[in-house]
């Protein structure tokens, strides 16, 4: 029999009650509340030893489980672990048993549940994965895209560091640069594209991967050196990760001047003549199939677009809502604050609501995402993607939360 359908804990208090005034007898009760007498018998011992509190359903798992981990193996592998904090359940369980292979140790995975259950396992922080947002118009004039890289380092033979910066135009495949820089860093960076754009102009485009200088980990992405570009007006083209094919020609290109790599100078200064040599001979005389076997500077002229003396001012809409980004990165929007880029500190950004009632954010012609007004943060969206409905947050196949959105 099972207690009626008003309630389990009252029903049961009913019953201890009525025990309680002594006015029935067992059977009797347990006949009205339609229980067995050895029911009866256990609720009322419940209560009268732990109060309302033992009329409560006890956990039906058993209290020691057959297939349970020894107490002996748990305090191995947590005594591993605190040993050597940074080390995962994989290289524990190894360990264990190089030191006793003939042991009974647990699966991996067993030993990741026990570290768990121990507070030994941090939460794993979501990391940014950075995005492509191609695909992008074919370039058919020179400096409708430049693509730049830095191919893999090398030592010059005085043992100093050699990180070429390599910069080509898409169209006509003219080597615009190939400098003999120490490392990745804006400070070596800027200036070389400074001296480009005084000398060449503007590109409408500029082609990388996401990695420094030209892209950092976060919602935005951006750099001070894409900051640069972005307030001279060049549209940001990234590749997808692993997508080394989307910027195809500048790789096969790396591929052409491996030599020199393979080959270094004696010093930065010998290599850097060695260089510029190579770069001369590449566009003035070296045939180049993919342009009927021309050479790059037959098609390359400079581009239209001077560099300015001064950097303009963004120009935005009267009725977007323009904010400044304070020194932490940070907005301030409808009474809280909205995380963008600490790399766009003191700059002004534009707030734009869109058709769909959605909050845009933009830096100059940039796209810098959405504001999630649920979250207080911004998000990103691949362009042509709808907002989500009710709230919801959409993702990628890999289950990514949204992705970035740059002007092409």
């Amino acid at each position: 029999m099972v207690w009626r359908e008003t309630g389990i804990m009252d029903e049961r208090m009913k019953f201890v009650a009525a025990c309680l005034l002594d006015e029935e007898t067992m059977t009797a009760l347990c006949d009205r509340f339609g229980i067995s007498r050895k029911t009866g018998y256990k609720w009322l011992e419940r209560y009268r030893r732990l109060g309302p509190e033992g009329l409560e359903d006890l956990p039906r798992a058993p209290l020691v489980h057959g297939r349970a981990t020894a107490a002996d193996v748990v305090a191995r592998i947590v005594g591993e672990k605190a040993a050597h904090p940074a080390w995962g359940p994989k290289k524990i369980i190894s360990r264990l048993k190089r030191e006793m292979p003939f042991g009974v140790w647990p699966a991996v995975s067993t030993a990741g549940e026990i570290l768990k259950r121990h507070g030994l396992v941090g939460v794993r922080r979501r990391r940014w994965r950075a995005a492509g947002n191609g695909p992008w118009p074919r370039p058919e004039a020179a400096n409708a895209v430049w693509t730049g890289d830095h191919k893999g380092w090398f030592r010059t033979r005085d043992g100093v560091r050699c990180e070429p910066l390599t910069v080509m135009d898409a169209a006509s495949r003219y080597l615009l640069a190939l400098e003999a820089t120490g490392s990745t860093s804006e400070a070596e960076t800027w200036p070389v594209f400074e001296r480009l754009f005084r000398a060449h102009g503007l590109p409408d485009r500029f082609r990388s991967d996401n990695g420094p200088p030209f892209a950092a980990a976060g919602v935005t992405g951006l750099t001070p050196l894409s900051v640069r570009f972005i307030k001279l007006g060049i549209a940001l083209e990234r590749i997808k990760p692993g997508k080394p094919q989307q910027n195809g020609s500048h790789e096969r290109f790396h591929l052409t001047m491996l030599p020199l790599a393979q080959a270094p100078e004696a010093n930065q200064r010998a290599q850097a003549l060695a260089f510029d040599a190579f770069r001369r001979e590449y566009n003035e005389e070296r045939p180049h199939e993919a342009l009927a076997m021309a050479a790059p500077a037959e098609h390359y002229r400079n581009s239209c677009r001077a560099m300015p003396a001064t950097v303009p001012e963004p120009v935005y809409p009267v009725e977007a809502a323009v904010r400044r980004v304070r020194s932490n990165g940070a907005i301030k929007w409808q009474g809280g604050e909205i995380y963008v880029s600490a790399t766009l500190a003191g700059e002004p950004v534009a707030v734009e609501e869109t058709e769909t009632g959605e909050w845009k954010l933009r830096f100059y012609a940039h796209s810098l995402g959405y504001i999630d007004l649920k979250h207080m943060r911004l998000v990103r969206r691949n362009a042509g993607q709808s907002a989500p409905a009710n709230g919801a947050h959409q993702t990628d196949a890999s289950g990514e939360e949204l992705s970035p959105i740059y002007p092409v």
